[in-house]
């Protein structure tokens, strides 16, 4: 089967019903050629299966186990996994980025019951920057990390924002070091020596290109707030 993520025709047959469902909403049956073919067998799954936490389902591990194919084969066309929560305000996609427990998904759904209609989540864990020579765009994958949130849909790149922990909250712009450990540590990992050349060249270009943020914050709803005010107000 066929389908259209982040503007790449990528070929893959869902194991799952559940990845199937995921999958469904980007099917394309257009002409163009193929970009990416992913292949992940069952065994590939099971096995996969076997090193992840105990209760994780074999849909959750395949879409963990393809995922992981994709993002590293989307590097070439100038696009990067951002480990986040898409959140979309004012037709801008705004990334927040955290090692996971953090409170990535609490902090943008605290946004949600703040205000309402004027936001909505695109992907609550793996949306996709696409680079272009005019614009930076953010894209919906099928990889929901278990939300049940992963929209087919684009908007242009707001900012991207680290979150952090803290009892109080404020936002800071991070220095180009903070950022480029940061943003590694968020996106596609055990590349090869090319494809890790192509991964950094896709850094420069991004950091040249967009606004960072780190947000410490609290769980309160003052948290969204703050962030609101400082990052797009």
């Amino acid at each position: 089967m066929k389908y259209l993520i982040a503007g790449l025709v990528t070929e893959y047959t869902p194991l799952t019903e559940e990845t199937e469902h995921f999958f469904e909403p980007f099917r394309y049956d257009g002409d163009r050629e193929t970009d990416i073919t992913l292949r992940y067998s069952r065994e590939n799954v099971e096995s996969l299966l076997k090193r992840m936490t105990e209760g994780t389902t074999l849909a959750q591990a395949e879409s963990f186990g393809v995922s992981g194919i994709f993002n590293r084969s989307i590097i070439k066309y100038r696009a990067m996994l951002v480990h986040s929560s898409a959140l979309v305000c004012g037709g801008k996609a705004y990334l927040f980025s955290a090692e996971s427990g953090v409170g990535k998904s609490t902090h943008t759904r605290l946004w949600l019951e703040e205000f309402g209609d004027e936001v909505h989540i695109l992907n609550d864990d793996k949306p996709v920057v696409r680079i272009f020579e005019d614009r930076l765009l953010v894209c919906g994958t099928p990889f929901d990390g278990g939300s049940g949130i992963a929209l087919n849909e684009s908007c242009p790149l707001g900012a991207i924002v680290f979150v952090e922990r803290g009892e109080e909250n404020s936002v800071r712009v991070p220095t180009s070091r903070e950022v480029i450990q940061r943003l590694y540590f968020q996106t596609a990992r055990f590349v090869g020596a090319k494809t890790a050349e192509e991964m950094l060249k896709n850094f420069d270009l991004l950091i040249g290109r967009t606004k960072f943020y780190i947000l410490t914050c609290n769980m309160e709803k003052s948290a969204a707030h703050t962030a609101r005010r400082e990052i797009i107000n």
